[in-house]
């Protein structure tokens, strides 16, 4: 029950009992009988008479900060007849009193706002949401960049470079690279792999089944007892291919296992395995080097590369892929073309963009500063000071500011707006005068009485 329903009610009920305790009429004094009932009745009578009287006064008070109460207009209506001194004694009060610096830095001079900081970051998911701003905002200046125009800057510069490279150093160091053992291992598994792959193709079976045929035809020739020995042992071409295809794949696995082996617990044998096919690689690299005219060979390279590779494009392409994040052309014509192929399907794919180069190194930096700062008290202590000299700095550069935004704030009221605030905002607690003013009124009504009772007695006994 709202406060104002129950002093409506305290005052409804203080109303009808004085009523129903006066002496004439009250059906109490049937019991109340005697001088001792008389008191009684007379004492409930002056206490309930009492406490209407203090309700009905203090509804006409609170009612009066709002409205006017029985429409007397003499000194109601406080709240909207003061507005102007009310308004500029709140300005006062919360913008120069209660919000002046002095108040406020003396609220956040205990606060530690670096360990605020530190707990957002270790609580609240504040680092993920730190990289997560910093890749915006990295995105967002790194998306403003013109690749077009510094690709057609960059162009010319990478192809002097390319056009003045010693090749023969670049060929050799590359041939070095290629013939070390760990990276020899890798390209060799590579190209195994790669193998597989072009083997089981089924281009690649169409023409090795072409050559068997060609093959088993040729030895055939004009001799009936070659056939009929091909044929009583059941070798077609297709069988033919399927023996060569499972002794290639046979040859292939077991020299990937050989070279995916690795580590303390690897025996012998197979240790020596992998290290002859690594060095027969090597060779084989080393002697196809050797015979090439290295010279001529890599300024030829040069010379076609230079011809053929559109430099402008290819800088801006990479810069629009790895640096900006946008879709790889490559894979937009890949989809325009399965369209193409398939015009009727509604499928809907989803391409996903190649991470940008910056974003491991963006988190990486972004990790690193927030371990530092964790782990630093003199970057918290400094962070916690910066905190607070800037908030400082901004209250004694618009503290005449905030007055006026309080003023702007409350002037945007109207009167019956304002009062509806106010009230609303109060009136319920304002209530409890009412309730307290009847109790009161009560009590003392009571306690008058006794006294003017005792009074009585005293001069008659005189």
């Amino acid at each position: 029950m709202e406060n104002k329903t129950k002093a409506t009610a305290t005052l409804a009920a203080s109303a009808l009992c004085a009523v129903s305790t006066l002496p004439e009429i009250s059906p109490l004094r049937f019991i109340l009988t005697g001088s001792v009932g008389n008191f009684i009745l007379g004492m409930m009578n002056h206490g309930f008479l009492a406490a209407t009287i203090g309700g009905m006064a203090d509804w006409f008070g609170v009612t009066a900060l709002f409205r006017k109460p029985l429409g007397i207009g003499f000194h109601t209506e406080i709240l909207r007849r003061n507005r102007g001194r009310i308004m500029e004694a709140i300005v006062e009060f919360v913008g120069t009193d209660l919000l002046n610096t002095k108040n406020i830095m003396e609220t956040i001079k205990d606060e530690n706002a670096a360990q605020l900081l530190i707990d957002y970051f270790e609580q609240n998911k504040g680092r993920d949401k730190t990289k997560i701003l910093m890749r915006e905002i990295m995105s967002e200046l790194f998306n403003g960049l013109d690749t077009k125009k510094i690709s057609a800057e960059v162009a010319p510069l990478l192809e002097t470079e390319i056009r003045n490279l010693d090749a023969e150093k670049f060929f050799d160091a590359v041939i070095k690279v290629v013939t070390n053992d760990k990276h020899s291992r890798k390209i060799l598994i590579t190209l195994l792999d790669t193998g597989h792959k072009i083997l089981r193709s089924p281009h690649m079976q169409e023409e090795i089944l072409k050559k068997i045929t060609e093959l088993r035809t040729a030895y055939e020739g004009d001799s009936a007892g070659r056939a009929l020995v091909l044929s009583s042992m059941d070798l077609t071409d297709e069988k033919i291919l399927k023996i060569l295809n499972e002794t290639v794949e046979k040859k292939i696995s077991e020299a990937e296992k050989v070279l995916n082996t690795s580590g303390v617990l690897v025996d012998s044998e197979t240790a020596n395995a992998a290290d002859e096919m690594i060095k027969i690689f090597g060779g084989f690299v080393k002697n196809a080097a050797g015979s090439l005219n290295t010279k001529k060979f890599l300024d030829d390279i040069k010379k076609l590369f230079l011809q053929k590779f559109d430099t402008e494009n290819f800088v801006k392409t990479w810069l629009d892929v790895n640096v900006k994040g946008d879709t790889d052309p490559r894979i937009l014509e890949k989809l325009r073309r399965q369209q193409a192929a398939n015009p009727k399907s509604t499928l809907i794919v989803e391409v996903e963009r190649k991470p940008v180069i910056w974003r491991e190194s963006v988190d990486y930096l972004v990790d690193a500063k927030i371990d530092e700062f964790i782990k630093s008290e003199k970057l918290q202590k400094n962070f916690d000071k910066l905190i607070k000299d800037f908030i400082e700095g901004l209250l004694n550069e618009y503290r005449g500011q905030i007055p006026q935004m309080i003023r702007e704030r409350l002037d945007k009221f109207t009167d019956d707006e304002l009062t509806e605030f106010v009230e609303g905002h109060v009136a319920d607690d304002l209530q409890m005068i009412r309730i307290n003013g009847s109790v009161c009124g009560g009590l003392v009504g009571m306690a008058l009485f006794i006294v003017a009772q005792i009074i009585e007695h005293l001069l008659q006994g005189g």
